[in-house]
């Protein structure tokens, strides 16, 4: 009877608790010297060692770089760091925050989105997500505008900062996922609004995820 009882718990638990086919682990490095910080991540994955190589040599090019430009002189000092956006069992999506101060009033940060297929190892390009044509331009800066720290801009602050100034040169295919079918279009310090909003994003709900692959499917 005790062996019935547990073998009718263990079936109601797969049931209520499914388990996730495909997960990954982000565990976090660190390392410093006179003048910069870094943490960045490695990532695990149990199923498929090539598909773990892959995302972690992709990731180390980023780590590389900004090591390399120290030792070069290229700036004065900096920051290296990182956010995991989302994840599910195909997806990983992580952005890395690239902060270098070269002299002046302040320095300047860079977040670079990586969306890896957990299966594969492969970065997905925003078009597996999103179908964007350069005509949407209008449409896609007229969505929310938010900073790093998912407040929204107001309209009075980022007015002067259009898809035609010089600044930046229309949609960007830098992103990241943010959950629930929404994506994140990032943007650069100066490119959508002020220094003082840091880097900011667009945010294409999954009702605009929609709408733009039925517009754009061909």
């Amino acid at each position: 009877m005790k062996v019935q009882n547990i073998l009718i718990a263990l079936l109601l638990y797969c049931i209520l608790v499914p388990l996730s086919l495909v997960s990954a682990s982000v565990y976090e490095e660190t390392d410093s010297a006179i003048n910069y910080t870094m943490s960045y991540p490695i990532v695990y994955l149990d199923h498929s060692q090539e598909a773990q190589d892959r995302i972690n040599s992709d990731i180390y090019n980023y780590i590389y770089a900004f090591k390399a430009d120290y030792n070069d002189g290229k700036f004065i000092n900096g920051s290296f760091k990182y956010e995991v956006k989302y994840e599910d069992d195909d997806v990983l999506s992580l952005m890395i925050i690239d902060y270098r101060y070269y002299g002046g009033a302040h320095g300047l940060e860079k977040g670079i989105g990586l969306n890896y297929s957990k299966k594969t190892g492969q970065r997905l390009p925003l078009p597996y997500f999103v179908r964007l044509r350069p005509s949407d331009i209008s449409k896609v800066f007229s969505l929310p505008i938010y900073n790093r720290r998912n407040q929204h801009i107001p309209y009075r602050i980022t007015k002067d900062f259009t898809p035609y100034t010089k600044e930046h040169k229309g949609i960007t295919d830098n992103f990241y996922l943010m959950g629930n079918g929404a994506i994140a279009l990032i943007y650069q310090p100066y490119e959508l609004a002020p220094y003082a909003s840091g880097i900011t994003h667009i945010v294409i709900s999954a009702k605009y995820v929609d709408y733009f692959n039925r517009r754009n499917h061909e």
